[in-house]
């Protein structure tokens, strides 16, 4: 996706309107918002969903059933680490599908961690051991047992696009989750949840894969 169309998003979500806390049954996400799209422009909640999210921007998808969510991450943020184990029984138990946005901003060695995902011939298995042991790292600040590789032109290019797209969300740090509810708009959640909110959320999601 070129610059222009990262610039139209974010021209799209400033003309829109962002609702009000989304209630949902049973719990209170006061950090979640709606964008609602205006009528008279064409970059539709749907257009964004299915053809510039889906298709140009890069991310590692683990699951194939249930709703899909984005979940922007940076490989150093460990409150993504956390997230990812909330999600982890959900995508396993076959009620969500989770497609992860690298962006490398939070530290010096973010982009080379970030680049052995995207780089890697298998990235949702190296995805998979990075979150296996990120933790202990992250606790002790030991960060030489983590995969790193010198991001190439494209990786660079890929990580610097994911990260102006979730800035043209309106996200301002890791994890930023994006969703699509059942009537169509998009909802943001900026920060982490729990595993019982995540859950009460699925319900609320459009469960189209596309």
């Amino acid at each position: 996706m070129k610059n222009g169309m990262v610039t139209l998003v974010l021209k799209w979500l400033i003309i829109g309107s962002y609702g009000g806390g989304l209630l949902l049954a049973g719990t209170s996400l006061a950090e979640a918002q709606t964008v609602h799209s205006p009528p008279q422009k064409k970059l539709t909640p749907g257009i964004l969903w299915n053809q510039i999210l889906a298709k140009h921007i890069s991310y590692i998808q683990e699951g194939h059933q249930g709703p899909i969510i984005y979940d922007f991450q940076d490989p150093n943020c460990p409150y993504c680490h956390v997230m990812y184990e909330h999600e982890a029984p959900l995508i396993k138990a076959g009620k969500l599908t989770v497609r992860y946005v690298p962006v490398a901003f939070l530290t010096p060695q973010s982009p080379a961690e970030a680049a052995s995902w995207l780089q890697s011939a298998h990235p949702l298995a190296t995805l998979e051991h990075f979150e296996t042991i990120v933790g202990p790292a992250l606790r002790s600040g030991n960060y030489h047992s983590l995969p790193k590789v010198a991001p190439n032109a494209k990786t660079t290019q890929e990580l610097n696009r994911n990260l102006a797209m979730m800035s043209a969300l309106g996200f301002e740090g890791t994890p930023a989750i994006l969703y699509r509810v059942k009537n169509g708009q998009l909802g943001r959640i900026p920060g982490m949840i729990s595993q019982q909110q995540l859950s009460r959320l699925l319900p609320h999601l459009r469960v189209a894969h596309g």
